[in-house]
């Protein structure tokens, strides 16, 4: 949707109401109001539909397992996991959701440690992941694995979600499903390395059929 300037004659007392609105929402006047009139219209503009997909994220998480935090706005939402391993690190995911791009969104993983030994043991997983991720994914047409790669993070970009057949997907609800199922694979797919990281020959071909696994049931491609 694109944007445009407008002159309104408002009551001070409701310009009052939204500016405190907004600033407790963290987000512009013109975005409140744009966000008030969209929804009395029933329209969705692009800032509904990312907050409807980040309030469904929530429920195809496992709380036992995973930290979910909603990030100041309604694009971003920072996930935490526990990695049960020596010194008992945590695995940070944050998924921001762009408003205009080619792109769905971003997805940042992280890994808070000072010991040398965790961090390039994780690096050497995000870097064999990122091979096995491009070899399994160049088989769709529109989907470009893009990933950076720095020491122990990661930021790989979502890209528009596709069915197998390439069709596209509007629905929120799959959206955020597509979304809190990739971040519940690479989890899982980061856990699985590190409990056979004393092989890593052998950690890296579970890692490989793990994905080849994934491929099978795959609904939404990202």
């Amino acid at each position: 949707m694109s944007k445009s300037v407008y002159s309104l004659v408002l009551t001070d007392e409701i310009v009052r109401a939204i500016d405190s609105l907004a600033y407790r929402m963290n987000t512009s006047r013109s975005a409140l109001i744009d966000r008030i009139l969209a929804e009395k219209l029933s329209m969705q503009t692009p800032e509904i539909r990312m907050r409807n997909i980040m309030e469904n994220i929530g429920s195809f998480f496992d709380d036992e397992i995973f930290r979910l935090q909603t990030a100041a706005g309604d694009g971003g939402m920072l996930i935490k996991s526990p990695l049960p391993y020596k010194y008992k690190p945590t695995i940070r995911y944050s998924v921001e959701l762009l408003r205009e791009d080619r792109y769905l969104g971003r997805l940042k993983v992280s890994f808070r440690t000072q010991n040398m030994a965790l961090m390039e043991l994780m690096n050497d997983f995000l870097t064999c992941f990122a091979n096995i991720e491009r070899r399994h994914l160049s088989r769709f047409d529109g989907i470009d694995v893009v990933m950076q790669i720095d020491n122990d993070k990661m930021v790989r970009m979502l890209n528009k979600p596709l069915i197998k057949d390439g069709r596209s997907v509007s629905d929120t609800n799959l959206i955020a499903e597509a979304i809190a199922d990739y971040v519940n694979f690479l989890d899982r797919a980061i856990k699985l390395y590190f409990e056979n990281a004393d092989n890593r020959k052998q950690a890296v071909s579970l890692v490989d059929s793990l994905y080849n696994e994934r491929i099978k049931t795959l609904k939404v491609i990202l």
